[in-house]
């Protein structure tokens, strides 16, 4: 399994442009997303997952998703979705 590509993080941003989207998201007010970049950003720095994760203080699958996330959609694969199931009864 060490040759294997699962668990590599994609750098989609450089350092700079990563320090820019968590400091929109905080002035956008958006915790979830700044917190899910400090993740990524941990990692960038070296950090293992497991480290990463400690820092932000989430789980191994949570540590997955996060990563998978952002090496298939960057900063906007990392924006909460709240979704849920759409609505059983129409407006009338």
């Amino acid at each position: 399994m060490n040759n294997s590509q699962r668990g590599l993080l994609v750098r989609l941003l450089s350092k700079k442009e990563l320090d820019q989207a968590i400091e929109a998201a905080q002035k956008a007010d958006e915790t979830r997303l700044v917190r899910r970049l400090c993740f990524i950003k941990n990692l960038y720095q070296g950090d293992t997952r497991e480290q990463a994760g400690r820092r932000v203080v989430i789980s191994r699958s949570t540590m997955r998703r996060w990563a998978s996330s952002w090496n298939d959609g960057g900063v906007e694969g990392l924006r909460p979705r709240f979704g849920g199931w759409p609505p059983k009864l129409t407006p009338q």
